[in-house]
C-alpha cells in the first residue's frame, strides 16, 4: 500500500510539473524582441551653417525627416572653420558622428583616405534620384562618398547700388574702371569725413584674398591655371606675375578698410551689408543672406573687372568653380550602427533641400529632374548670377579645391603675405611655385 501511495504522489507531481511548464512557456510564435529591435535608431549629424543660406530648411529639416521616418536625429551646427576642426580630431579620436557634411574640392580627402566614409554609390543607384554627372565624380578609387546636397559655389562680386550712386560711379567693367573708382571713393571719403571701402575684404581666414587673386588671374586669362597645370606656362609667367603686383596696386591706393587683414569672413559679409563698402568679392551662395539684409534693389551682380589689358567683350563668361572637384554634401561615417537608415535620411533630405532651394530661390537643381523649376519672380540679383552660369562658356577650378590639403593651406597662407605687403610680388611667385607644383595635371 505505502509503494502504491508513492507512485499515486509521484505522479500526481509530474503532472503538476507538466502543466506548470505548459501555462509558463509562450508560444515559439510571440518570442519576445530584443530591445535594440524596439528601439528607434539614433542618428547623430554634423552640419556647418553660417546664416548665408536662405531661411533654415538646411537645420530644420532634419527633425522633421527624422519623424517621418522614426528617427532619433540629433543635429549640431557648427561655424564653417569650427567643423573642418572638428572633424579633424573625431577622426583622430575616432568619434566621427553617423552623418556630417563636407565641403567640395580635395577637402573630404583626408576623410576619404583614411576610409572613414561609407562608399554610397548604390544607394544613389537605388534611390532614383538622377543626379546630375558633375555631382557624381566618384572620387580616385572609383567609389562616391558624397550624397550631394550644398548648392554649388562661384565666384562673383555684389555692388551696393546706393553707394554707388552716391558716390557718382558705375560697376567697374575694366581694370581702368576699377581704380577709378578706388580713388572717387577715397576723394570723398576725404571730401565728406567719412569711411567707405573701396573694396570689402575680410582675409582673416585667408581664403577671400586667396579668391581675389584668383579671381584677377581669371580676369587676365580665364585659361591661365590650366596652362600651367598641362605644362604651356610657368609660375614664373607674367600673367601671374602681373596679377600678383595688382594686388599690390589694389594695397597701396587704400581699396580696402584698414583692418582688413584680421577681419573674419562672416564680418566682412556684416560690413558689406551695413552699407559699408561698395564691392564685395565672394561667391554666389550668399546671395540671399544679402538680399534678405538689404533688400532686392540695394545690390547687384557682376564679375571681377577685366584685369588684363585687352579686355574681352565677354569677359563675365568665365567663372570660378569654388568646388571644382568634389561637389559639396554629406558624408556617413563607415562605423555608423546604422548604415542603411543613414543613408535614407541623407537622401531623402537631399531630395527635399534641393526642391525647395529650386522651387523657392531659383537655385541651381542638382538633379536632371525637370519638373523642378524655379518662380517666375525672382530677385534681380538671382537672375543677374542665373544669367551668368546659363551663359558661361567656360569654368575654372578655385585653386585651393583642387591643391592637396597641405599645400593649398600653405598656398593660402603665402596669399595673405601678398596682401600683407610682407614679401614682394617676386618673392610670392617664387615661394607659390613650389606649392603649385602640387596641382593636378590635367
Amino acid at each position: 500500500m505505502k509503494r502504491t501511495h508513492k507512485y499515486k504522489l509521484l505522479i500526481v507531481f509530474i503532472m503538476l510539473c507538466s502543466i506548470l511548464t505548459s501555462s509558463c512557456a509562450k508560444p515559439q510564435t510571440e518570442s519576445p524582441k530584443s530591445p535594440l529591435e524596439n528601439k528607434k535608431p539614433d542618428l547623430n549629424v554634423w552640419i556647418f551653417f553660417d546664416q548665408n543660406t536662405p531661411g533654415t530648411h538646411y537645420i530644420d529639416l532634419w527633425k522633421s525627416l527624422g519623424k517621418e521616418l522614426g528617427y532619433n536625429v540629433n543635429v549640431k551646427t557648427f561655424a564653417s572653420e569650427e567643423l573642418k576642426y572638428k572633424l579633424r580630431i573625431s577622426l583622430a579620436c575616432d568619434e566621427l558622428p553617423d552623418i556630417f557634411a563636407v565641403w567640395g574640392g580635395t577637402f573630404p580627402d583626408f576623410l576619404l583616405n583614411a576610409g572613414a566614409c561609407l562608399p554610397v554609390q548604390d544607394y544613389i543607384t537605388n534611390s532614383g534620384l538622377n543626379y546630375k554627372k558633375s555631382y557624381l565624380v566618384p572620387y580616385y578609387d572609383g567609389n562616391n562618398y558624397i550624397i550631394p546636397c550644398l548648392v554649388e559655389a562661384y565666384a562673383v562680386t555684389y555692388y551696393n547700388k546706393s553707394l554707388m550712386k552716391k558716390i557718382g560711379v558705375e560697376p567697374p567693367k575694366t581694370w581702368k574702371d576699377l581704380m577709378d573708382l578706388i580713388y572717387a571713393v577715397n576723394d570723398y571719403n576725404k571730401e565728406h569725413h567719412t569711411n567707405y571701402a573701396a573694396i570689402e575684404l575680410g582675409d582673416k581666414d585667408n581664403w577671400l584674398g586667396e579668391l581675389l587673386y584668383d579671381m584677377i588671374v581669371n580676369r587676365i586669362d580665364p585659361y591661365a591655371l590650366d596652362k600651367l597645370r598641362t605644362g604651356k606656362i610657368k609660375f614664373t609667367d607674367k600673367i601671374f606675375l602681373d596679377a600678383a603686383y595688382k594686388v599690390v596696386e589694389l594695397v597701396d591706393s587704400g581699396a580696402f578698410p584698414k583692418d582688413y587683414l584680421e577681419t573674419g569672413e562672416v564680418e566682412s559679409i556684416q560690413n558689406f551689408v551695413q552699407n559699408k563698402s561698395l564691392l564685395l568679392p565672394h561667391q554666389s551662395t550668399i546671395v540671399f543672406h544679402l538680399i534678405e539684409n538689404m533688400g532686392t534693389d540695394a545690390i547687384g551682380l557682376i564679375q571681377w573687372p577685366t584685369s588684363g589689358s585687352n579686355p574681352d567683350s565677354d569677359y563675365d563668361q568665365y567663372l570660378i568653380d569654388i568646388n571644382h572637384t568634389l561637389k559639396p554634401g554629406l558624408c556617413i561615417s563607415r562605423k555608423t550602427a546604422h548604415k542603411d537608415e543613414a543613408a535614407k535620411l541623407c537622401l531623402k533630405f537631399s531630395e527635399e533641400v534641393n526642391k525647395i532651394n529650386v522651387t523657392k530661390y531659383g537655385y541651381i537643381n542638382l538633379t536632371e529632374d525637370n519638373k523642378l523649376t524655379p518662380p517666375n519672380d525672382l530677385p534681380l540679383p538671382v537672375k543677374e548670377f542665373t544669367t551668368m552660369v546659363d551663359e558661361a562658356k567656360y569654368y575654372t577650378s578655385f585653386w585651393y579645391s583642387i591643391l592637396p590639403q597641405n599645400e593649398a593651406d600653405e598656398w593660402r597662407s603665402l596669399t595673405k603675405k601678398l596682401f600683407a605687403k610682407a614679401i614682394t610680388p617676386e618673392e610670392f611667385i617664387e615661394a607659390g611655385a613650389k606649392h603649385l607644383a602640387y596641382l593636378p595635371k590635367k
